[in-house]
């Protein structure tokens, strides 16, 4: 494998490990970047809060990790204050609609910010989904199965700090401007298309299992909320057999609420998002 590619790639995810509270996914990809990542205590992780500098990280011990995290969740917290929240976007014209955005490659949201409440520190939801997630949070609990956030709301500034960031990382290992940002999109939304800014998304894993992979899958905290979720409003947003539709690895630890109604229909007929939406409009 091409050495420089390995380094800049391992530097990369590694530093992205520091930014939520969820261990690294293993990535399938074409050999440009690692198949896989070394664990950590604790996507987009690659997917959270920003990332101040991408150079390859020291190795570092889990209390330094769990440290660097809570700083960076307080500085996406900072941004998230500072942010006053955004209107819908012009063609989310019905009240209901708020429940249906949709954030992908072909439908950027700009720069929406929506009302926030706290769901499970340091993460925050749009508030009108914090009491429904505490409630499926307690009712898993109640039947013995732990559900725990690892990444939620993340604003336009951060998305977009954390992808410039990137793309700035690969130019300066040697890379052009245009190869460098394809290698970013493979890990990080561009921003303005990333789900986790509609306040919609959360990932949710366990704590005996933190790692975003497939193996999740195979967890009772996941069964649970693939049998459960839609009850509440939420699907499971990146299904394994929707990746040439969604443009997303399966993600089973990737939730997005749309409503009751919503999520039971899109669970019964084995739709994702897009293609309700597309019934929809139909």
């Amino acid at each position: 494998m091409n050495s420089k590619i390995w380094t800049a790639g391992v530097a990369l995810l590694c530093a992205l490990a520091l930014l939520g509270g969820c261990a690294p996914r293993a990535k399938e990809t074409d050999g440009s970047i690692p198949s896989s990542v070394p664990s950590s205590s604790q996507k987009e992780q690659i997917s959270s809060s920003s990332i101040e500098s991408l150079a390859s990280p020291q190795p570092e011990t889990s209390s330094e990790k769990e440290s660097a995290s809570q700083q960076e969740e307080s500085m996406q917290n900072m941004d998230e204050n500072q942010e006053e929240s955004s209107p819908i976007p012009e063609d989310e014209g019905k009240t209901e609609d708020w429940m249906l955005i949709l954030a992908n490659d072909t439908h950027p949201i700009g720069e929406y910010a929506p009302e926030l409440g706290m769901v499970q520190d340091p993460y925050q939801m749009d508030v009108r989904v914090v009491p429904i997630m505490l409630e499926m949070m307690a009712d898993a609990k109640a039947q013995g199965v732990d559900l725990l956030i690892c990444s939620a709301y993340r604003p336009y500034s951060s998305q977009e700090r954390n992808f410039n960031n990137s793309v700035n990382n690969y130019i300066a290992q040697g890379y052009s401007e245009e190869q460098a940002r394809s290698l970013t999109k493979r890990l990080i939304m561009e921003p303005g298309k990333s789900e986790h800014q509609t306040g919609l998304a959360a990932d949710i894993v366990t704590p005996s299992y933190q790692m975003l992979d497939e193996g999740y899958a195979q967890t009772e905290a996941a069964q649970w909320l693939a049998a459960h979720a839609p009850e509440y409003g939420f699907i499971l947003r990146y299904p394994k057999d929707k990746t040439e539709i969604t443009g997303i690895d399966y993600e089973p630890w990737h939730f997005r609420y749309v409503g009751v109604e919503a999520a039971m229909e899109i669970t019964e007929k084995g739709l994702c998002l897009e293609e309700y939406l597309e019934e929809q409009d139909g």
